[in-house]
């Protein structure tokens, strides 16, 4: 495919979201042997086209593993490698205090890059009978959660100490000195539960993730909780099959 083709895709369907995507696909001028699956593009509001910024874009396989992700600059632009090794993969695009978007499942070559534009509406998460954006209050709320499903939670001040000094995400949660969990050296193995020896599922802003463990900036983690077998099998079902690792980022207001 020349890089000036392009190939436009249908207007995608998403519960409580409208997500107008156009889609453009163009090899990338790569030497002969490499591959590279690229997303890039920009997300912004319906309505009065402010830019999305500070939302994570992932994209997701059938089994919710995410094969890549990222956030959106300060103009809703974002753009991120795709590992998804020629399997269909949904776009996922979510900011803390808005009800998440789910695209239609896409499948791309080994040196695509797919260029999509989002409109995203501005919808409030709804929990029990409270209404809640993307404010510093929704700190408060989620950690008040956690804390009356009981769960293991390494708290916000502790995390603050933490957080400035800590060069990765992974520094942050060994020196958190956390115990139930034990980080790999190598970034393509994962977080084990110290009780079973396998590995706990990654839960990010209430999303299940597979895989390795993303690269979370330490700034941003709010506090973590660790779930048991028990725990995680009643919150996420067979997703979390031995334990989950839960992170919270901060919101908006608390940055």
């Amino acid at each position: 495919m020349r890089s000036h083709d392009r190939v436009n895709s249908a207007t995608a369907n998403v519960t409580s979201v409208t997500f107008a995507v156009a889609v453009v696909l163009v090899m990338l001028g790569l030497p002969v042997g490499a591959s590279a699956q690229v997303l890039r593009g920009t997300a912004r509001i319906v309505g009065d086209d402010r830019p999305l910024n500070q939302a994570r874009v992932m994209a997701l396989l059938r089994d919710g593993r995410a094969v890549g992700s990222t956030v959106t600059d300060d103009i809703g632009r974002f753009q991120f490698r795709v590992n998804a090794g020629g399997q269909p993969f949904a776009i996922s695009i979510t900011r803390i205090g808005m009800e998440p978007t789910l695209s239609d499942e896409i499948t791309l070559g080994a040196a695509d890059t797919l260029e999509v534009d989002f409109s995203v509406i501005e919808t409030g998460i709804r929990t029990d009978t409270v209404r809640v954006k993307a404010t510093p209050s929704l700190n408060e709320v989620r950690l008040a959660e956690a804390r009356r499903r009981g769960w293991r939670v390494f708290p916000p001040a502790d995390v603050e100490q933490l957080r400035e000094r800590a060069n990765s995400f992974e520094d942050l949660l060994r020196s958190s000195g956390y115990p139930g969990f034990v980080v790999p050296g190598r970034r393509d193995d994962c977080i084990r539960s110290t009780r079973y020896n396998r590995c706990l599922t990654i839960v990010l802003d209430g999303t299940p993730l597979g895989g390795s463990y993303p690269n979370i900036n330490p700034r941003d983690v709010h506090f973590f909780a660790l779930l048991g077998k028990t725990e995680a099998a009643v919150q996420f079902g067979d997703r979390a099959p031995w334990g989950a690792l839960v992170i919270y980022t901060r919101a908006r207001g608390d940055r």
